[in-house]
């Protein structure tokens, strides 16, 4: 593990608390601990329950949020990448999520490498899951918990990033917020889509050349053009 590596886990934790902490009230602080070959950024604590940040409506605590991001280096060794992302949100009444986004880098082709789980019922949807399952079961599994289903959300590239879940739950779920909360979402998200605009332009070399061709740059291909992540993170859901 080397220690640039350690030095920039930690910048994106301090980048990721000084987000949160611009959207939303309460104590926490985001850290970022060794695991392996990565390291988890996560809100510090002792165990899963400790390790969630509070979610308020008019100073009550009625919900969390936990977080963790898996951060490692990609297959060229050169960048940093986000091998494994968990958000849940938590009601403090009982044990079962709320919902919970997913990302998982090395995923099966079995569900989506980003998606969301719902924790909610609803007799149509079940309904249709049912009859669903009675002729299809190896792919409907679980047709009474719609929390089984992987909804998908835009591949490694296009994914959600924590702001967009952020804001979602000021606007959402009301849950109390800091004043220049939307100046922190918009300077986080920002930071976010820009260093995805990157990583999509170094594995679509060609396209992004073309594109800036035709705006008058000039730009000539190298004699062995940069490693990318490969033409999977074009078709895998």
């Amino acid at each position: 593990m080397t220690t640039e590596l350690r030095r920039r886990a930690a910048e994106f934790a301090q980048q990721m608390q000084e987000t949160i902490t611009g959207v939303l009230p309460g104590e926490f602080q985001m850290v970022s601990i060794s695991h392996g070959e990565r390291f988890v950024i996560r809100a510090d604590g002792d165990s899963a329950a400790t390790q969630r940040i509070p979610l308020m409506v008019d100073g009550d605590a009625l919900a969390s949020l936990s977080v963790q991001v898996h951060l490692g280096l990609d297959s060229s060794k050169s960048y940093l990448k986000a091998w494994l992302v968990k958000l849940a949100v938590n009601s403090t009444l009982d044990r079962t999520p709320l919902v919970r986004y997913e990302f998982d880098a090395k995923v099966t082709a079995s569900a989506p490498l980003a998606h969301w789980h719902v924790h909610a019922d609803r007799g149509a949807l079940s309904h249709l899951l049912g009859r669903a399952h009675a002729v299809r079961p190896d792919a409907v599994r679980k047709p009474h918990e719609l929390s089984s289903l992987h909804f998908p959300v835009g591949g490694e590239r296009f994914r959600p990033c924590v702001e967009d879940v952020l804001e979602f739950l000021v606007r959402e779920f009301g849950v109390d917020h800091k004043d220049g909360w939307s100046d922190a979402i918009r300077t986080g998200r920002e930071q976010w889509r820009r260093m995805q605009f990157r990583s999509t332009v170094r594995d679509l070399q060609a396209e992004a050349a073309e594109v800036l061709r035709k705006h008058g740059w000039r730009v000539e291909a190298p004699a062995e053009p940069l490693r990318s992540e490969g033409a999977g993170v074009l078709f895998r859901w």
